[in-house]
């Protein structure tokens, strides 16, 4: 793909920020930079010249961790491939001191060095044109650690005491030292990190010497040289932690290696489940992969202040604490699965994307989807009770499929230039329907071909970068084993070049049991105005696959994108059908009315050859139809009348974000009172089955568990409502004498906090206060969010802004959980709006998290002066940085509701006014 260079004309009296060197050439008197005044021009580019690539980094970085300040000194092997009179390459918020360039031994003479800032690029400067070969950089800095979470930066602990910890994903390498921060810029690494006596130094690679200077009692601990690594994969820590160890085990795929697992001294009870979890995660991906792990030693660890979940930093692996720990006493299934899908999913990245990355960020669904979805596969494998892969609709796909049926979607494959435009990538897209195309793929072409391609994917362009094609070239050969007539690589394009999916829709056809398929693109606004931007013309080659009463079949009936319509046939006695087995495609699915009804009927009779996925599927297609007015709303709720014989977890989860969308868009009025009348009506049978004593259940079990007493709780039915609010009572009133069970802390905590006064929050905000469990706070934070007298939100939003109370990780999700409370939704959009510089300033445009703040503290609104309100916002803060398309995506979703309101409302109300009556 190429990309469009935005170019800019530097010239001296037009530069942000300069630095004449203080060594001129020695073989001048003049004065270069004098000389150069009047006449110098460069044009640069938002990318770095592909002609000037790193070799080697030679980095020394000595933090203080009592002053926040740190000093670096970088040298850097470079090949030059053209005459150039100039080099340039990343830095951003550096102090630069001193730049010296060598080639071998020879001092050159540097013009002068100057920082572009809008670029984020040095610029290096000489008075005549560099010949073709290796040349040294060297370069003198120093930068502030406390300036912000991401680049090389302060972390506080508990106790007030310091770390230093580092996040580069994806351009904030240059935050902590001058390089070539593009993910093609592969090269290897010496690094040496200076520490406290008594701290320790992790980094990618094995400490293999040590050196103290006894008058500043620090030491310098210097790493093996590392393997060829992109900058974002570098990382720095200096902690004073302490570790357990597991022993992965190669099985002769590459030698057996450490895994270790670091936390705070008085967490380290905590890592035992990430460190199994990895443990066995690891093992399996060697075998799944067949490509032995590059490196000599593997560390996990988990960061007090860290702005993402976990980043896959190649040989340690850094993750936020809730994300990692894990107490047995109190963490809840859900709080497993969690860590469990995070460290697998980091672990996936040590092949996908570390060792085999990508060339540019435009390509990164092939690290990111390619994560999500080997997440699941390895957890289904070592914990199969879990069904990961029934989960993952629930988790990963059904709502990815609410982003992309809207004009504000886009691509998996988009160009990206800026690091605003970069960061703004990694969203649901990336992951969600990466992983989603990924499974899709997967289920075409077979298991052990799609492991087989990878596998030779992984081992042809080790340590090296790519794109799209060559993960399907690599696929292709098993592909076309079983489709010698199909084009692998034409086919992904219809999914990864176009945003969208398709509706296939089906029709009886002339002959007997004969049915005709034709598809469209989805949208949820049927009168949304598409601009004919793709190639494709929004039609995708679609493989259909499909169950009847016999079960589901093994072949697939393709669907090009280049015919009208397809046609399915039969065989005799197959009296009903249903596409999309298990919701594998990426695509939704509508019958004729009469169809509708008979599905509706199979699932009321518990018909078998409905997998626990087909049922989900079928309650995430139906409503999403009739929201798209495909179908009338009363058909949708017809379906969902079957949900009083439903008895798993992963339909029932589909059916609570149902019902949570539903309950919104209701709300304030008449038919809410019935919605929930209704709801609590097909939750009741199950409810009568749980219990509320403490119970050993496995975590598929608890998760049901959860959902039905929470589903009960939050729908008003009064025994669940006296219970939690009984409970939460007696714990808040005595809480060093009793305790709440784990699985319903959650949201016991939160609905006991509903008809909460001022003194009952005072007392849960001093529990949170004296919390030191991380998975406890989360649960914490969220249920100071739950009250309805907005005197106390107002107060818990005056609160949470100070970091001796709410961490700044932490702040954007107490907004996004208070704005979520109905009493609360008004208030955050007043303060956010009010607060907006001061926001900025914290958390910068570039923040993706801050940027995603607006589409959800938004999401209920569905009033044209709320609509006018966010207009005149964003026309008040023009620059949107990284949320950019997140405040196009706001937008329509309240247009969306809007429209929802005007055109469902009624029909919706009349159903469950007359389903409530025959109660």
């Amino acid at each position: 793909m190429i990309t469009k260079f935005a170019y800019s004309l530097i010239s001296f009296r037009h530069i942000l920020r300069f630095r004449v060197t203080k060594q001129f050439c020695r073989l001048k008197s003049v004065n270069c930079f004098d000389a150069m005044e009047n006449s110098y021009k460069v044009k640069l580019s938002e990318r770095l010249l592909s002609s000037v690539r790193p070799l080697h980094y030679q980095l020394l970085l000595n933090p203080d961790l009592k002053t926040g300040i740190f000093q670096g000194d970088v040298k850097i092997d470079v090949n030059l491939e053209h005459e150039r009179n100039f080099l340039s390459l990343h830095t951003k918020f550096l102090d630069i001191s001193d730049v010296k360039v060598y080639n071998d031994i020879t001092e050159i003479c540097v013009a002068k060095y100057l920082e572009v800032k809008s670029l984020e690029q040095l610029l290096i400067q000489f008075d005549k044109n560099l010949n073709p070969g290796k040349y040294h950089l060297n370069i003198k800095f120093n930068g502030n650690l406390t300036r912000n979470i991401v680049g090389f930066y302060l972390s506080r602990l508990k106790d007030n005491s310091t770390m230093v910890a580092s996040k580069f994903q994806p351009t904030y390498a240059r935050q902590a030292y001058p390089c070539f921060d593009e993910p093609e810029f592969k090269a290897t690494y010496d690094i040496t990190l200076v520490k406290p006596v008594d701290y320790m130094a992790l980094s990618n690679m094995n400490e293999i010497s040590k050196q103290t200077d006894s008058s500043t009692n620090t030491e310098s601990v210097t790493f093996a040289t590392s393997v060829p690594m992109s900058t974002y994969l570098a990382c720095f820590v200096i902690c004073n932690f302490d570790h357990k160890e597991a022993e992965i085990i190669a099985n002769g795929i590459g030698n057996n290696f450490k895994l270790r697992s670091f936390a705070q001294k008085d967490q380290t009870h905590k890592i035992d489940f990430a460190q199994d979890i990895g443990k066995r995660v690891t093992e399996f991906y060697i075998k799944y992969y067949e490509v032995p792990f590059p490196l000599p030693k593997l560390d996990m660890i988990a960061i007090p202040d860290y702005v993402s979940g976990a980043t896959e930093h190649w040989g340690l692996i850094t993750y936020r604490e809730t994300s990692f720990l894990i107490d047995e006493a109190t963490a809840s299934s859900r709080n497993k699965i969690g860590v469990a899908n995070t460290v697998a999913h980091e672990l996936a990245h040590m092949w996908f994307g570390n060792l085999v990355t990508m060339k540019w960020w435009d390509e990164v669904w092939l690290n990111e989807g390619f994560a999500s979805y080997m997440q699941v596969k390895s957890l289904n494998a070592i914990e199969p009770s879990w069904t990961m892969l029934d989960q993952f609709l629930t988790r990963t796909l059904h709502s990815v499929l609410v982003i992309d049926a809207k004009l504000s979607s886009h691509p998996i494959v988009q160009t990206v230039e800026t690091p605003d435009e970069i960061t703004s990538i990694f969203d649901s897209i990336s992951y969600n329907k990466g992983a989603s195309i990924l499974r899709m793929l997967e289920g075409f072409i077979g298991e052990e071909n799609f492991r087989k391609g990878v596998s030779d994917y992984l081992k042809k362009y080790e340590f090296g970068n790519t794109i799209t094609k060559d993960l399907l070239t690599s696929l292709e050969p098993y592909f076309n084993k079983n489709n010698p007539d199909l084009n692998l690589m034409y086919i992904m394009d219809t999914w990864t070049r176009q945003m969208g999916f398709p509706l296939l829709i089906v029709t009886p056809g002339d002959e007997t049991n004969t049915y005709v398929i034709t598809q469209k693109r989805f949208l949820i606004d049927p009168e949304a105005v598409v601009k004919q931007d793709s190639s494709n013309k929004y039609r995708w080659f679609v493989p259909v696959t499909y169950a009847t009463k016999q079960g589901p079949k093994e072949n697939i009936l393709w669907f090009p994108d280049n015919v009208d319509s397809v046609t399915l046939t039969l065989e005799e006695g197959e009296d009903w059908l249903k596409i999309n087995n298990n919701q594998v495609g990426y695509y939704r699915v509508n019958y004729p009315d009469d169809m509708w009804q008979g599905l509706t009927e199979q699932l009321k009779n518990k018909t078998e050859q409905f997998t626990i996925s087909d049922r989900s599927h079928l309650l995430d297609d139906v409503f999403a139809l009739a929201e798209a007015q495909v179908i009338p709303y009363q058909t949708a709720l017809n379906l969902s009348t079957y949900l009083i014989v439903e008895k798993d977890f992963v339909p029932w989860e589909t059916a609570t974000s149902i019902f949570a969308i539903l309950s919104e868009k209701l709300l304030n009025t008449t038919a809410h009172d019935n919605l929930q009348k209704y709801v609590q009506h097909l939750v009741k049978p199950l409810y009568s089955m749980q219990t509320w004593e403490k119970t050993k259940l496995g975590v598929i079990e608890s998760l049901l568990r959860t959902r039905v007493l929470s589903l009960s709780t939050t729908y008003q039915m009064s025994d669940a409502e006296d219970k939690v609010r009984n409970i939460f009572l007696t714990w808040l009133n005595a809480p060093n004498e009793t305790t709440i069970e784990p699985d319903l802390r959650d949201f016991v905590y939160y609905f006991g906090m509903k008809a909460a006064s001022q003194k009952e929050w005072d007392k849960l905000w001093e529990i949170y206060l004296n919390e030191e469990d991380v998975q406890e706070q989360t649960k914490l934070r969220n249920a100071l969010t739950a009250p309805r007298d907005i005197n106390i939100l107002k107060g818990y939003l005056a609160l949470a802004w100070d970091e001796k109370y709410i961490r700044s990780q932490d702040y954007l999700s107490v907004l996004n959980a208070i704005s979520s409370n109905p009493s609360g939704s008004a208030l955050v959009w007043e303060h956010v709006r009010a607060s907006w510089p001061r926001l900025v300033e914290r958390f910068t445009l570039n923040s993706r998290y801050l940027g995603s703040l607006i589409p959800g503290i938004t999401d209920t609104f569905n009033t044209e002066l709320r609509l006018q309100e966010m207009q005149a916002f964003f026309a008040q803060y023009p620059d949107a940085g990284a949320g950019e398309s997140s405040r196009i995506r706001a937008l329509e979703n309240v247009r969306n509701n809007i429209k929802w309101t005007n055109t469902h409302q009624s029909a919706v109300s009349a159903w469950l006014e007359e389903k409530v009556n025959e109660l």
